[in-house]
């Protein structure tokens, strides 16, 4: 049976509000998918590499809960990196969480920030994609961001552990193709998301930038100077544009 919105009227407030928590669910399954892909080599290494246990494994997803993060973070435990040098390096890593905030920010109306608390734990790059694409309809609540946060989160705390399990009989995740889900799946957000010439242009210069710094500075500093670079692009780009049309 199909609700109306007169239908749904009659419904008590309370009943409704799930409405967007389940279609938040639901939008982000097809990247959750992806996520519990890549979350695979992650638990597998873990395991065979740097010899955590299930425990330890499954505490990281659950507190870190970055895919990149985790990743770069069992490199830097393998190379018993100093403390410093892992804060400072997973800062810049997890940066880009900074500007989606940000970005979907101003499109959650009448929010507390205690509202906030979980919801921003469980923001991931799949999470944002589809929610800024929420917000772009206007339609966008905590309540779809805490949906979608809940999806992505369990699929990687149930990679991780199946992971874990799984590096016990795969050696190397690299043979059987796992570590390229990573960025398959990053690149099926980023072209979701080019509908403008001002996209493009940001992709673009956020590429060969990120690029560069890698090369000179490392992974840490190349991905927080992509994420500005789009960021500042999409800024100064977006509002020259809507100054124009409104001329």
């Amino acid at each position: 049976m199909r609700l109306t919105n007169d239908s749904a009227s009659r419904f008590p407030q309370s009943w409704q509000l799930p409405i967007s928590f389940v279609k938040g669910a639901i939008s982000i399954l097809p990247l959750s998918i992806s996520v519990f892909a890549y979350g695979l080599p992650y638990g597998a290494l873990a395991n065979n590499t740097n010899h955590l246990t299930l425990f330890e494994t499954v505490f990281m997803s659950f507190f870190v809960f970055s895919g990149a993060g985790q990743f770069s973070l069992l490199a830097f435990l393998q190379q018993s990196a100093s403390i410093s040098t892992i804060l400072l390096s997973m800062f810049l890593i997890n940066s880009r969480h900074i500007l989606y905030g940000l970005s979907i920010g101003k499109d959650l109306k009448n929010v507390s920030i205690s509202q906030l608390v979980i919801p921003a734990h469980l923001i991931s790059d799949e999470s944002y994609s589809i929610s800024s694409l929420e917000g772009q309809k206007g339609k966008l609540d905590v309540l779809f961001l805490l949906g979608a946060g809940l999806v992505v989160f369990f699929s990687w705390i149930l990679a991780s552990i199946v992971g874990f399990y799984v590096g016990e009989w795969v050696g190397d995740p690299k043979q059987v193709g796992l570590d390229f889900a990573f960025t398959a799946a990053f690149l099926g957000m980023l072209i979701a998301q080019l509908k403008h010439r001002w996209h493009f242009l940001a992709a673009i210069l956020a590429l060969l930038l990120s690029s560069l710094t890698y090369h000179i500075l490392g992974l840490s500093a190349a991905v927080f100077t992509g994420g500005i670079v789009a960021f500042l692009v999409g800024v100064f780009v977006k509002e020259d544009t809507n100054t124009a049309t409104s001329k």
